[in-house]
C-alpha cells in the first residue's frame, strides 16, 4: 500500500519483495525480511501515487514521475529491465499516471498519453505486443488514464472513454472479446474509470457503469456473467476504485459502496461473503483506493482506515491480521 498525505510525503508499507516499497532496502527472502506492517516515509513533495502487481509511480508536485520496484517488464520506465528499490526519475510534465499488473500508463500536460512495461495483450496501446521498456508516445487529447491487470482505461478532456489490451472477458468494453492493441472508443460522458479485470466507470450525471469480468461478482449487476459492453449498475455516484475482482465506489453524498470478491475482507463489510451487488459499507469518505485484494478510504478531515488482506501488512495497522471492517491507520 502506499499513500501521500496532505503535506505530501509520501508512505509505503507492505510487502517489499520487488522493491516496490520503494525504501532502498535491498528485496530478500524470506517474506518477513523485506515487509512493513506500518506505514514507512519514503520522501516528500508528491502528488499521488499508484501502485501496480509489483511496482510503483508517483508523481511530484511539479509534474515529475518517479518509478520503482519490479521492473522485469519494463514497467518501471528507466530504458532497463533492473529492478529498482529506490525512486528513480522517469521524465516530467505528467498529470495522470497509473500502473497497471506489469505495466504503466501516464498523460502529460499537453494531453499525451504515454506507457511502457509489459505488453503481451496490447496493454500498452502502441498498436503491437512489444515490451517498452521507456515511455512510448500512443496518442493526444487525453486527461487521465486507470490502468488493470493487463488492459488500460483512459478519458479525454471531453469525458470520451477509450479502451485498450486484454478483452478475453469483455473488460475493453467494445461488445466483443477481441484483443485490443490500440485504443478504442467505448463512450462519452464519463468523469472517472477504474479497471482491475474487469472496467468501472461513472458518468457526469452519477451513474455507474461496468463490464468485463464478473466471475465474483465484481460487475454488480447481481449475476457473475461476464459483460461485454458498459451496463449500467445504479445511480448517484461520484467516483469508483477497482481491486482485482472487487470494485468500490463513492456517493456524491460519501456514502462507500462495494461488491464482487470478498474472501479476504476487502469488501469491508464484515464479512467473507461474496457480494454480487453494491452493499453500503460506511458513510462520511471522500475518497476510496482498491489493492488487489484490500481496500483503503479516507474521510474529509483525512483519516485513513483500510481492510483487507493482511497477509503482508498491507493494511498498516502494525499487525498482519486480516480485517474484514475497516481498521484506521495509524
Amino acid at each position: 500500500m502506499v499513500g501521500v498525505d496532505s503535506d505530501g510525503a509520501l508512505w509505503a508499507w507492505g510487502l517489499d519483495v520487488f522493491g516496490q516499497l520503494g525504501d532502498a532496502a535491498a528485496p530478500s527472502w524470506p517474506v518477513p525480511a523485506t515487509l512493513q506492517n506500518a506505514p514507512g516515509q519514503i520522501g516528500t513533495g508528491y502528488a499521488f501515487v499508484s501502485a501496480g502487481g509489483r511496482h510503483t509511480a508517483a508523481l511530484t508536485t511539479d509534474g515529475t514521475l518517479w518509478a520503482w520496484g519490479d521492473n522485469t517488464y519494463g514497467q518501471v520506465g528507466d530504458g532497463t529491465t533492473l529492478e529498482r528499490n529506490a525512486p528513480v526519475q522517469i521524465g516530467s510534465g505528467y498529470v495522470s499516471v497509473a500502473a497497471g499488473g506489469f505495466h504503466t500508463v501516464a498523460v502529460k500536460t499537453d494531453g499525451t498519453l504515454w506507457a511502457w512495461g509489459d505488453n503481451v495483450f496490447g496493454q500498452l496501446g502502441d498498436g503491437t505486443t512489444a515490451q517498452r521498456n521507456a515511455p512510448v508516445e500512443i496518442g493526444s487529447g487525453y486527461a487521465s488514464v486507470a490502468a488493470g491487470f493487463i488492459h488500460s482505461v483512459a478519458l479525454s478532456p471531453a469525458g470520451t472513454l477509450w479502451a485498450w489490451g486484454d478483452n478475453s472477458a469483455g473488460q475493453i468494453g467494445d461488445g466483443t472479446t477481441t484483443q485490443r492493441d490500440a485504443p478504442v472508443q467505448i463512450g462519452g460522458g464519463y468523469v472517472s474509470a477504474a479497471a482491475g479485470l474487469h472496467t468501472v466507470a461513472v458518468k457526469v450525471d452519477g451513474t455507474l457503469w461496468a463490464w468485463g469480468d464478473n466471475t465474483y461478482g465484481e460487475i454488480g449487476d447481481g449475476t457473475t456473467n461476464n459483460q461485454y459492453s458498459p451496463e449500467e449498475i445504479g445511480s448517484g455516484y461520484a467516483s469508483v476504485a477497482a481491486g482485482y475482482v472487487h470494485t468500490e465506489a463513492l456517493s456524491a453524498t460519501g456514502e462507500l459502496w462495494a461488491w464482487g470478491d470478498n474472501t479476504y475482507g476487502q469488501l469491508g463489510d464484515g464479512t467473507t461473503i461474496q457480494r454480487n451487488a453494491p452493499v453500503q459499507i460506511g458513510s462520511g469518505y471522500a475518497a476510496v483506493t482498491a489493492g488487489g485484494w484490500h481496500t483503503a478510504a479516507v474521510t474529509p478531515t483525512l483519516n485513513a482506515s483500510a481492510w483487507g488482506d493482511n497477509t503482508y501488512g498491507q493494511i498498516g495497522d502494525g499487525t498482519l491480521t486480516q480485517r474484514n471492517a475497516p481498521v484506521p491507520i495509524p
